[in-house]
Parts: structure tokens; C-alpha cells; sequence
């Protein structure tokens, strides 16, 4: 299977492309090349040259704001979450005020669920000798499975 000269990553193609320019730069006469043949090939060297480090800095930069991000929100959930649980159990604040905050009112009338849409799917597996598996699932997601165990008690022999 053939493959590509030019590595697909950017390391690894920064590498070989450093190579190939000073070497190619360095060996016109015996390529049979002349300088006029590699301008083009050494203008675009040189934009590699300041654009792919910019990157890699600016990669850098990102990765790390992402990570001051990260913690500056999860230091501020910290700050918030006691905050809520208080005002949740304040008698001074009501659900029109919770919902002005945008933190959970909670469902005083208990709203009714209605009938299931769909069935439980339940299966015993009694492959071992006193031992009970079952299985249960919903038939809309079959391959979500819980299931345990259920010791039976050894059954006394016949007198």
C-alpha cells in the first residue's frame, strides 16, 4: 500500500519540511535546480515557518484559558449551589421569586405522569441450580438491562 511522502501531521510534517528546504536549498546544482526554481517553494516555507508556531502558541494559550475557565466556573458553582440551598429553604422566598432567579420551583401539585407509553420487558434466567436472575428493561430501550440475583432457599427433600 502506497503511501504519502508528505507526513499528515503538523509535527511531523514541520520536521520533514525543514529538512526538505535546507536540504533541497542546499543541493540546487546537484538537483539540477537553479534558484529561480525554488522562490516560490521558500516564500512558502517561510509563511509555514511563522503561521505554524503562531498556531501551536495560540493552541496553547486556548488550552490553558479553557482550563482557567473550568475552574473559575466550577469555583463559582461551589459559591452558588450553598446559596440556592438556602434560599430553597427560606419561608421569605416564594416560586414567583424562584422563578426570577432561574432556580427550581418545585411542583406543589404534584402534576400526574399519566399511563406508561411503553412496557417493561422482564426475563429469568434459571441456568444455575437454585439461583434466579431477572432481568428487566424497557421496550424502548432493550439493550439497557438491570437485573439481580434472588438466593432461594434450598428446597427440603421429599419425606
Amino acid at each position: 500500500m502506497a503511501t504519502d511522502y508528505i507526513p499528515g501531521g503538523d509535527a511531523q510534517f514541520h520536521a520533514w519540511q525543514n529538512n526538505f528546504i535546507v536540504y533541497v536549498n542546499a543541493h540546487l546544482a546537484d538537483l539540477g535546480l537553479v534558484a529561480g526554481d525554488v522562490v516560490d517553494l521558500n516564500a512558502s516555507a517561510a509563511t509555514w515557518t511563522t503561521d505554524y508556531p503562531a498556531h501551536t502558541a495560540a493552541q496553547t494559550a486556548a488550552q490553558g484559558a479553557r482550563q482557567a475557565k473550568d475552574n473559575a466556573r466550577d469555583g463559582f458553582e461551589g459559591a452558588i449551589r450553598p446559596l440556592v440551598r438556602r434560599l430553597q429553604a427560606s419561608p421569605d422566598v416564594d416560586d414567583s421569586e424562584r422563578a426570577a432567579m432561574g432556580i427550581t420551583v418545585p411542583d406543589r401539585e404534584g402534576s400526574p405522569e399519566g399511563p406508561p407509553k411503553t412496557r417493561p420487558v422482564v426475563s429469568v434466567d434459571t441456568s444455575q441450580r437454585l439461583q434466579h436472575t431477572i432481568a428487566f428493561t424497557d421496550e424502548s430501550t432493550p439493550t439497557r438491562i438491570r437485573s439481580g440475583q434472588v438466593e432461594l432457599p434450598a428446597a427440603e427433600p421429599p419425606a
